[in-house]
């Protein structure tokens, strides 16, 4: 019925790498988190609550909680954000912190006016115990007759997991609520994770032309891309709607983009019978093949010929860039969705993935790394569960020749005289993050260009040509014979 994209690997990196403890080296570790390579549940909750339309959300719990996030999100997209707080403070702590939610919710609502306001607890919040479920039902009914937002409780303890629970707690929650069975709608389903804007924008594409439609999850695309205007200052008015949240029981299926963010596609086939797909992050030739091939399943219909030449646009960049990519070592750190799907495509690319750090355990992340080596049969570094104190101490015995990451890998870069090239969650040293993309084949395209030519900046002269090493160390022999 429809024609499938095959992958073919042709990777050339067949040597596999010496046994793995012997790349870890020893150092000396304390029981603590140095440089966290992961940030808190809220985090990852607001960023959801950043692609839905007219909403507000609201963290209860200290008035730092909220600041801190405020500030890591402006710095990054250079976009007004607004997060409200509870503002908790030592006698709320004592007496528990429902006067400030209720007040707080009769605020937003008088003065701000949103479609919905999504409370997420904090760390301060869960551990005395507020039932934010509880105060947002009696608010209701101390209110009833008004036309008030509504109100969405997210339970996101900062002790536990991280912002990529955050994210998939956030999207399960709205789904929950929201979700109304009635007709069936013939779109789909897909939960983005946390991705930039332009990411998000590159699957619309992708969708648009495959002739596929659909319910984003969250959709950020232009609420965090916005214009200079009037408007800056209010709610985004951008976004998934509350109509298509309700509607979400009616597609055809949902699609995960990232494995660790598909609680709500479970809830949904559960519930409503609607097939849920996970992952992977559609990066690359393999991945964006598995991506493009699941949308094609599930709505019957065959690959459009503008796929096909995207895809091959693809492939051609690959091999022009072969020569210039071909064996340089790479260290990868971040999600474990993004980092798994970066260390793919290096591999595509001629590179060797020889780091991968991540800040969570996931037993999902140890099987994609596990199918990756089978794949490549190259075995990396893998550090699970660690920091970028770790991720430093590794590449101090293991050398690479590039770094991927966000911003807080910038030091161990210039530590170690390597580029490194900015993805992910936070990038502040740098503007237009929101516009960074390496997703589908039009992003795989712009991220092969970006990288090689990070590589011919740093490894080639002037004429592009390869500085080698060994010319130099063949003319110190020439000297010491002479």
């Amino acid at each position: 019925m429809y024609n499938k994209l095959e992958y073919s690997s042709n990777n050339s990196n067949s040597q596999c790498s010496h046994n793995f403890n012997e790349k870890l080296g020893d150092y000396d570790k304390k029981f603590a988190v140095v440089n966290p390579t992961r940030m808190c549940q809220p985090m990852g909750a607001i960023q959801a609550m950043m692609g839905v339309k007219n909403a507000m959300p609201l963290i209860h719990g200290s008035q730092g909680c909220a600041t801190y996030m405020r500030f890591q999100l402006i710095r990054h997209f250079r976009e007004p954000i607004e997060v409200a707080s509870t503002s908790l403070s030592e006698k709320t702590v004592i007496y528990g912190g429902e006067p400030n939610l209720l007040k707080a919710l009769k605020n937003i609502s008088e003065k701000q006016n949103p479609s919905m306001i999504c409370v997420m607890s904090s760390c301060l919040t869960d551990t005395i115990g507020d039932d934010i479920a509880g105060i947002i039902e009696k608010f209701q009914d101390a209110n009833i007759g008004i036309d008030l937002p509504e109100m969405v409780p997210i339970s996101t303890p900062s002790y536990a997991g991280s912002h990529v629970e955050g994210y998939d707690k956030a999207i399960l929650s709205l789904v929950e609520h929201f979700g109304i069975f009635s007709v069936p709608n013939s779109k789909i389903n897909l939960i983005m994770g946390d991705l930039s804007p332009a990411n998000v924008m590159e699957i619309k594409n992708l969708m648009n032309d495959l002739g596929c439609e659909s319910i984003i999850l969250t959709d950020t695309s232009k609420n965090l891309d916005a214009p200079l205007d009037e408007e800056t200052l209010e709610l985004h008015k951008y976004g998934t709607t509350m109509e298509e949240l309700k509607d979400t029981p009616n597609s055809k299926a949902t699609i995960a983009l990232s494995k660790h963010v598909d609680s709500a596609g479970k809830y949904l086939e559960c519930n409503f019978n609607v097939k849920s797909i996970s992952g992977p992050l559609p990066v690359g030739i393999k991945n964006t093949d598995e991506f493009v091939n699941n949308i094609c399943n599930v709505m019957g219909i065959d690959v459009p010929d503008s796929v096909e030449r995207d895809r091959g646009r693809l492939k051609d960049v690959l091999v022009d860039a072969h020569a210039y990519n071909y064996r340089k070592k790479v260290a990868i750190y971040g999600d474990p969705d993004v980092v798994i799907a970066m260390a793919r495509m290096v591999s595509e690319m001629g590179m060797l993935p020889e780091v991968l750090c991540v800040g969570v355990e996931s037993p999902r992340f140890k099987e994609d790394v596990n199918e990756l080596v089978n794949d490549i049969n190259y075995q990396p570094v893998v550090l699970e569960n660690k920091d970028l104190y770790d991720l430093e101490q590794v590449l101090s015995v293991n050398k690479v020749d590039l770094l991927i990451g966000n911003a807080y890998g910038a030091s161990i870069a210039k530590k170690e005289n390597i580029p490194l090239f900015r993805i992910g969650f936070p990038i502040f040293d740098r503007i237009g993050s929101q516009r960074i993309s390496f997703l589908g084949y039009n992003g795989g395209i712009k991220f092969v260009d970006a990288i090689t030519n990070m590589i011919l900046d740093n490894y080639y002269d002037a004429e592009g040509y390869k500085i080698v090493e060994e010319e130099f160390s063949l003319d110190l022999v020439d000297e010491e014979l002479s």
